[in-house]
């Protein structure tokens, strides 16, 4: 157990030290402070992101159920008698 934690500790360490040397990598490559790219990638970037994928799942979810609904149409033939 105390390898475990010993382990999960340095992986959350790691990611952290990735995370802001890329910041601060992002943050001199576009010649703006650090705070500055925190709050595009952060406030911005992030939630815009987010909220473009849910629109497209959602445009989805309606194409789908459309397409399903034309499927039981076609598939429903009407009695001969």
């Amino acid at each position: 157990m105390h390898s475990l934690l010993t382990w999960g500790a340095r992986l959350v360490r790691f990611a952290f030290w990735y995370c802001t040397d890329f910041m601060v990598n992002l943050a001199n490559r576009t010649h703006t402070s650090y705070p500055e790219a925190n709050t595009w990638v952060l406030l911005l970037l992030i939630p815009g992101l987010l909220t473009l994928l849910v629109g497209v799942r959602v445009v989805q979810w309606f194409q789908l159920r459309r397409l399903r609904a034309s499927r039981r149409a076609l598939s429903v033939s009407p009695k001969s008698s």
